[in-house]
């Protein structure tokens, strides 16, 4: 048989460093790694594009040598030489070495891609690499020593019981999930893998809801640093003037933590348009979601004016067709559905007051649904295996945000003061 070579490394499940193909479809890039490769070969000449197909394949089974040198020269032709070096570089071989099932690697790459586009190749590291940095670090180390306990250990239920409570002892000192809930759920996991008990709806949900709990300390702490990133970003153009003790205060993604009622999450998304829409109306009032709908661009793009009416419609027939056509969009974004950029552009030009930092606005509604993808996210892992009890119970572990900022207001006074 011919030999077949498969791109990209294995990954890691657990969720200390998640998967890095997870935040990428959260950013509205799907696929994983083949999506990813597949939007660079976009970027390529068209006479060196490789087929999805085969990108595909190389990713999740392997392609002919050939096939192989192929994408590789593809991505030779369009990954900068500041990242060629990267990936080369030293610092990264532990990665590129490793058999160890991991994720640092993905997230290490992503970051300093962002970093190579957005910045300089001088500009000191972010706080988010140096966040992604450390955790990649830590999750390196905590493979590695898995092995080493697995490597002494007399016996397979040697290897469970020691490895078991290294692991509750390395996230009780790395990740701010209750201690214990750590242990709790770390119990359940020991006794499940010993067949001591047999497993059960409702202890599967607490594994589930353990392994949600450490997605959020990892998604919440690169929240925090993204804010510190920002908060220095904005200092530097003068553009939080007037808010500095809020920002300390509130991070710039305070006004947009989900909220649990006890029967409903109200997602990012919507608790951002919820404070656009405070003080907004002529009267400074609360401008209603009807009227927030207004503001979403028109059904296809066309002007109802230029538009002929269908047989039998009156003009005023249109008007109610479009307006109850956008309340149902504006419906379906505050839900979670994550718009078309030049739509949410236009959506926040019609909303916000002339003056007004549009470009900021985007971004800050871009990451409200990039929070939404995946609470959205989590939400159907638990619904998949009918575990919407375990869901709930979780829900209020989604509003922790301000309380990891905490950790980390000192650090934006310092740069608002600098």
């Amino acid at each position: 048989m011919a030999e077949k070579i498969r791109i990209g490394l294995p990954q890691s499940a657990f969720p200390f460093l998640p998967p890095a193909e997870k935040f990428m479809a959260y950013l509205g890039v799907p696929g994983g790694l083949s999506g990813v490769i597949n939007q660079l070969s976009n970027r390529s000449t068209p006479s060196i594009r490789i087929d999805p197909k085969t990108v595909r394949k190389a990713v999740r089974e392997g392609v002919s040598p050939r096939s192989f040198e192929q994408i590789k020269g593809m991505l030779d032709s369009v990954v900068s030489p500041e990242m060629y070096e990267y990936i080369n570089s030293d610092y990264v071989k532990p990665w590129m070495e490793t058999t160890l099932p991991q994720n640092g690697l993905s997230w290490l790459s992503i970051t300093r891609g962002f970093h190579l586009r957005a910045l300089t190749n001088e500009t000191s590291e972010t706080h988010v690499e140096r966040f992604i940095k450390r955790r990649a670090e830590l999750e390196m180390e905590l493979l590695r020593n898995g092995q080493k306990i697995q490597k002494n250990s007399s016996s397979p239920e040697a290897f469970d019981e020691c490895w078991c409570a290294y692991l509750v002892d390395f996230l009780k000192q790395h990740t701010e999930v209750e201690p214990a809930f750590l242990d709790h759920g770390f119990q359940i996991w020991a006794l499940l893998k010993s067949g001591a008990v047999q497993p059960q709806k409702e202890q599967a949900g607490l594994l589930y809801s353990l392994y949600t709990r450490l997605r959020i300390d990892f998604y919440y702490q690169l929240l925090c640093n993204l804010s510190l990133d920002l908060i220095q970003w904005f200092k530097e153009s003068d553009g939080i003037a007037g808010q500095e003790q809020w920002i300390i205060e509130n991070s710039l993604f305070g006004d947009m933590v989900p909220v649990f009622d006890g029967r409903s999450l109200t997602l990012p998304f919507e608790q951002l348009m919820d404070t656009w829409r405070r003080n907004a109306a002529p009267d400074g009032g609360v401008l209603s979601w009807a009227q927030i709908a207004q503001s979403l661009p028109n059904p296809q793009g066309i002007d109802p004016e230029m538009q002929s009416l269908a047989p039998g419609q009156t003009r005023d027939d249109r008007k109610a067709a479009i307006c109850k056509n956008k309340q149902s969009r504006l419906r379906e974004w505050r839900q979670g559905t994550r718009p078309q950029p030049d739509q949410l552009k236009q959506f926040i030009q019609n909303l916000l007051p002339d003056g007004s930092d549009v470009s900021s606005a985007i971004m800050r509604a871009d990451i409200a649904f990039i929070w939404g993808a995946f609470i959205l996210d989590e939400m159907a892992l638990f619904e998949d295996y009918g575990m919407n009890r375990a869901f709930n119970e979780t829900l209020p572990a989604f509003e922790l945000y301000p309380a990891y900022w905490t950790k980390y207001q000192a650090q934006a006074a310092q740069i608002v003061a600098a």
